[in-house]
């Protein structure tokens, strides 16, 4: 089986990286440990960044002041479907409404591949993968990440 990885980062003084942990938090009283995740797969990694939108990126080439907070790898069964998957992806715009969580609700399709939050395109890489896990979640965030089975 093959393997991908999620990193997970925070940009620690950031007020962007704030919000998103804000209102993605891991519960009522404490904040999420992230607010960006890249997806190492293959050669490179890829992100759904702000102003880029979905792109790829140098492995290890975190920008703004970002830390790493956490690494998942994941067994996958067909990692070049997920890659495919990505580089189709790139150029999409950025969901604003998905990272601050304003779309939350329940007619939201966090799979909508028109435009992409961080947490959503790793879930959809999972998917395109073969991991599909996340049948009847409304919003992806790095706690329904953190919960999958490696």
């Amino acid at each position: 089986m093959d393997t991908i990885t999620v990193v997970f980062t925070k940009t620690p003084r950031g007020i962007l990286s704030f919000l998103v942990r804000w209102a993605l938090p891991r519960s009522r009283f404490a904040l999420a440990l992230s607010s960006h995740c890249y997806i190492d797969i293959g050669e490179k990694w890829y992100e759904a960044d702000l102003k880029a939108g979905v792109r790829e990126v140098e492995k290890f080439a975190t920008s703004k002041g970002e830390i790493i907070v956490k690494a998942i790898t994941y067994g996958v069964p067909d990692i070049q479907a997920g890659l495919n998957f990505l580089k189709e992806q790139l150029g999409k715009k950025y969901d604003i409404k998905g990272a601050l969580g304003v779309g939350i609700g329940p007619d939201r399709d966090w799979a909508d591949d028109e435009k992409w939050f961080c947490y959503e395109l790793a879930a959809a890489t999972l998917r395109a993968c073969g991991r599909d896990v996340f049948n009847n979640i409304s919003h992806i965030t790095e706690i329904a990440l953190f919960s999958i089975k490696p």
